[in-house]
């Protein structure tokens, strides 16, 4: 893939602060040719039937998997390529004039004349990116009894290869630390936000998309089933299993997938729980066959699936606190409410009522103290996917009757109701 050439991205200078709080390629140094490498997927697999009846199956497996090609984040190189412009968003222009004509002086121009601040928004895809890729590897056996009771245990690794990574790469790496982080886990850019200096003032935003080779996750999966001659089977399954990465890709942009991912150092993302971290869960299937005669039969299942909840993060949404672009943050939890009261400001609610600082310390506390995670960050920060709703469970119910019709010598139609 080789994309546009912007002539500012081409002059835009080397930052003297890089390094202190996050690495990442000078957009000068971009060189627009990402791919050409050969990826390969070697797989190993085997299946040893122990004592040639089935009865005792040892299987496994090993090898590495490359992911599908991520065409949407790789299309917006090409939508937000520093030259033309992607985006016209101004207000209040019911009564208003448009200056000039969009088709005939290009979007850029247009939204420049407009209102738009002269600045552009560049994506770029990093020197040798390559798409995603994991090593896998999984080991499993299977004992069936003399009375088909059928006994399964199966254990899953997956260590990331090639992972990705965003980044904002138009931010001055210059920062300075809240009093509070006295581990200086957080730094809040000097010259981030929406008024302080960048990189290259001729970019609203610079985003950056490449690998990383952190990440990883596994789980152990025992089960039990069986099939009996008159027609009920059930299967009940208990899966236990963690996940780690440094960002889940589930938002269809760089921007979107950078500011929305929380993390205390953007640029530098440590290693936490990711969005598909399972943990507990317990799956359960009965189902029943009833054959009436040769033309009429009904089944009945039901499938019931209950997980130890879903990740979420404790922290700020649309928060400038750090003072960069981020829109989604960590928190700092208070160590005590001497220290809380010394950040909190009395305040008026509705009713006009002074709700004081010390009040206000005391009730957060009393709620830190509540949460079984937050009662254990006090005096730090919180991470990212480390809070878990309650426990969730569906069940279904299926009931299918099917009816043959012979149309033909052997041969059968099924209508399914």
């Amino acid at each position: 893939m080789i994309q546009r050439q912007s002539p500012i991205k081409q002059t835009t200078p080397l930052d003297p602060n890089a390094g202190t709080t996050y690495t990442a390629t000078p957009l000068s140094q971009i060189s627009n040719k990402t791919f050409g490498q050969v990826l390969v997927s070697p797989r190993l697999g085997f299946n040893y039937n122990v004592n040639g009846d089935k009865s005792l199956v040892i299987r496994g497996g090993t090898g590495i998997f490359t992911g599908k090609v991520p065409f949407a984040w790789l299309g917006y190189a090409f939508y937000n390529d520093g030259v033309g412009y992607g985006a016209y968003d101004i207000n209040n222009r019911a009564t208003a004039t448009n200056n000039g004509d969009v088709l005939k002086d290009g979007a850029r121009d247009f939204a420049f004349k407009n209102g738009q601040g002269n600045q552009t928004q560049v994506d770029v895809i990093n020197n040798n990116f390559k798409m995603p890729q994991v090593w896998r590897s999984s080991l499993g056996v299977d004992y069936t009894t003399r009375n088909g009771y059928k006994f399964t245990v199966e254990g899953i690794y997956t260590k990331t290869i090639n992972d990705l990574k965003f980044q904002q790469v138009n931010l001055k790496d210059s920062v300075k630390y809240f009093s509070y982080d006295v581990n200086h886990q957080m730094p809040i850019y000097l010259s981030g936000g929406a008024t302080g200096q960048k990189i290259n003032s001729g970019f609203s935003n610079a985003y950056m998309l490449s690998n990383t080779s952190e990440g990883y996750r596994y789980s152990l999966t025992a089960q039990i089933s069986k099939t009996y001659p008159f027609g009920l089977n059930f299967s009940v399954a208990y899966t236990y299993g963690k996940s780690f990465d440094l960002t889940n890709g589930i938002r269809n942009s760089m921007e979107s997938n950078w500011q929305l991912n929380q993390s205390l150092t953007p640029n530098d993302p440590k290693l936490s729980f990711s969005n598909f971290d399972i943990r507990h869960r317990l799956i359960a299937q009965i189902g029943y066959r009833k054959n009436w005669n040769k033309v009429h039969a009904t089944t009945f299942s039901v499938v019931i699936n209950a997980q130890s909840g879903n990740p979420f993060t404790w922290g700020f949404v649309n928060s400038t606190i750090a003072n960069n672009p981020q829109a989604a943050g960590l928190a700092y939890i208070f160590k005590d409410e001497a220290e809380a009261t010394k950040y909190l400001v009395d305040y008026k609610n509705a009713a006009g009522v002074t709700i004081t600082a010390a009040q206000q310390a005391k009730d957060f506390m009393n709620f830190v103290n509540g949460d079984e995670y937050l009662s254990t960050r006090k005096g730090d920060f919180t991470e990212r996917n480390t809070g878990r709703t309650p426990w969730n469970s569906t069940a279904d119910l299926r009931i299918m009757h099917d009816i043959n019709i012979n149309v033909g010598k052997d041969s059968y139609f099924t209508i399914h109701c």
